[in-house]
């Protein structure tokens, strides 16, 4: 996606530098086959002193426009542009084709052997996407769009694939588009595409800041104001869905679960869109991020730090509702993947070595309703290492209607849920740290079974004699950060409870089934 340093200095390449040229020379061999080009395009600048002049022109011609030289004019931020005159007609800052339509706000040229009725899609596509992101939606327009048009370039090449970077040019440093010509092969793939590689347009136009991954969060969270009835987001949402473990702010062009990973994070845009503010809080990040001038260090919890809102409410509910992905279009919303599935008490469990929880990941253990009913009390045990987050969320099919929230010390937790018996409950645990490392943890649940008190005939001092919920009315409604049903054991039984885990474990290992 994005964001160029010159490294300066002469040094010798160290193994994991060997590592970078060797994995990003491959991902380009393999560019056919990948969908959103903009972050191999830019790791490949960001990482340019690793190839040789003749790699340079290698990749290129791979995957630049004819003649065009990718690594040209990388800029190093926050350095301001050259300056430089506005042409003196308003047309494109630069042309690489004599095939060429013309557009409000852009151009579209295309090589030799490109379906010309596929350029006018393209460029139908672009200049509505401008309509809703910008003059209804309210972005700012991309810089160097008051003088000149934006170019997106389609390659005579066989992939879907497409990339948003910039080139410095009158003063600005000016987004272009490149597309192989596949992408019109799904005519809803190439309107998507045109909507979310313009919102990466826009983005530079912001900041640098943000975290790699919400660039791609974000334009992929867009598509839905733009193309509301295609729905292709959900199809990305999936990269979180299927690896909730993976540390939220994770990113990577190698590793391919990490690399959907990124796009699948659109769920948080989704979850500040639906539960906090809508459409604008989403924007209000990058205009809170105009004044950061750093790249790729503005995390999740600046952004809601300055939206001005508390970090660990809004990152424990987000994960709740997780649990039956509870939003305003939830059918398009892939089920979260579920670590372990409990069918009878007592039992125990923990991480595994395949999903065990990054920094801000998730793993989720779902509970059974129908196990018998009573409280259902759980000892919690996770690394030291981090503080925790760890849930008790009572669902019904569609909504969350309960969470309890433990308080943990060193690691240890004791929790307790009410009344459970007739609904599924998750388990949600989340190491509660930026780092990416894997952190163990280990769980054992119990329930404990209540008696009803005897009826003495005398109505309780409580009792309003209507049922439903404690004011006798109906279904308790939730809204906003979801509501805590139950008040979490005080952590000073934590550590009384992590004490027998071990002996408990011992008596009682099962299988996942």
């Amino acid at each position: 996606m994005l964001f160029f340093v010159a490294i300066a200095g002469a040094t010798s390449p160290t193994p994991a530098d060997a590592q970078v040229h060797d994995q990003l020379l491959a991902l380009v061999e393999r560019s056919t086959e990948l969908g959103c080009l903009t972050p191999l395009v830019g790791q490949i600048r960001l990482n340019a002193a690793l190839f040789s002049a003749t790699e340079r022109a290698h990749i290129s011609a791979t995957l630049s426009p004819a003649g065009v030289d990718l690594f040209d004019e990388a800029p190093v931020m926050p350095a301001a542009p050259p300056a430089a005159a506005p042409p003196p007609a308003r047309d494109s800052c630069w042309s690489w084709s004599d095939n060429r339509v013309v557009g409000d706000h852009f151009v579209v040229e295309w090589a030799d052997g490109v379906d010309d009725a596929d350029a006018d899609r393209f460029l139908e596509d672009l200049e509505y996407s401008w309509q809703i992101e910008v003059e209804e939606k309210n972005w700012d327009a991309p810089d160097g769009a008051d003088n000149y048009l934006i170019v997106a370039y389609i390659q005579n090449e066989r992939t879907g694939g497409a990339y948003t970077t910039v080139k410095s040019c009158g003063g600005d440093y000016i987004p272009y588009i490149v597309s192989g010509k596949d992408s019109w092969d799904d005519p809803k793939w190439g309107a998507t595409m045109a909507a979310h590689e313009f919102n990466h347009a826009i983005q530079f136009g912001y900041s640098y800041a943000p975290e790699f991954w919400w660039w791609e969060a974000t334009a992929t969270w867009v598509e839905d104001y733009v193309f509301p009835d295609t729905n292709d987001w959900s199809d990305y949402v999936w990269g979180y869905s299927a690896n909730p473990y993976i540390a939220f702010a994770a990113s990577d062009q190698q590793d391919q679960e990490i690399f959907w990973h990124m796009y699948g994070m659109a769920i948080w845009a989704f979850y500040l869109d639906d539960y906090q503010g809508g459409h604008d809080t989403v924007q209000q990040t990058w205009e809170d991020a105009r004044s950061d001038r750093g790249q790729y260090s503005r995390s999740a919890e600046d952004m809601v730090d300055d939206l001005g809102l508390d970090w660990l409410t809004l990152y424990n509910d987000f994960v709740a509702r997780n649990t039956v992905m509870e939003y305003k279009q939830q059918s398009y919303f892939p089920a979260v993947d579920v670590h372990d599935t409990v069918k009878s008490l007592p039992d125990d469990g923990g991480s595994g070595n395949s999903d065990t929880p990054q920094g801000y990941g998730q793993n989720y253990v779902k509970f059974n309703e129908g196990m018998g009913e009573g409280d259902l009390v759980l000892h919690f045990a996770g690394s030291d290492k981090t503080e925790w987050s760890v849930q008790l969320v009572e669902t019904s099919k569609y909504a969350v209607t309960r969470v309890v929230t433990a308080k943990t010390e060193d690691g240890a937790a004791d929790v307790t849920l009410t009344g459970y018996g007739k609904q599924d409950v998750y388990l949600v645990v989340s190491p509660l740290t930026e780092r990416d490392d894997d952190f163990d943890y280990e769980w054992t649940a119990e329930l404990i079974e209540v008696e009803e008190p005897e009826d003495t005939g005398t109505p309780s001092i409580d009792d309003t004699g209507a049922g439903g919920d404690p004011v006798g009315g109906g279904p308790v409604e939730i809204s906003g950060p979801v509501a805590c049903g139950c008040a979490a054991t005080e952590p000073g039984a934590a550590a009384a409870g992590a004490a027998v885990i071990a002996a408990l474990i011992a008596g009682r290992r099962r299988s996942t089934p």
